[in-house]
């Protein structure tokens, strides 16, 4: 990760937008394995899986405090992408 100062907003934003792109891909790609992991789920409460979830948020809070990131933020993260792949799942779950 760069350190350097900015010397406009613009240079910051275009930066941003970089990372975000980074970011979409990478969502994209945990999608798939969610789509895999999904086809050996056969009902909710495998879906929602609390424990697995907090190994999850465990993990990436142990992550962000490496990357000099407020583990905070990092949480909040995952728990919206976490509860929006889990929402896809259990509709996926209905249609079976």
């Amino acid at each position: 990760m760069e350190t350097k100062s900015y010397n406009s907003l613009d240079d910051v934003r275009y930066n941003i937008d970089l990372i975000d792109r980074v970011i979409i891909q990478l969502i994209s790609e945990r999608s798939f394995f969610e789509n895999e992991a999904s086809r050996f789920k056969k009902s909710e409460a495998e879906v929602e899986a609390p424990q697995r979830v907090q190994e999850v948020i465990d993990k990436v809070r142990h992550v962000a405090v490496s990357k000099k990131l407020n583990p905070d933020i990092a949480e909040k993260v995952y728990r919206a992408m976490i509860g929006a792949f889990i929402e896809l799942e259990k509709e996926a779950l209905t249609k079976l």
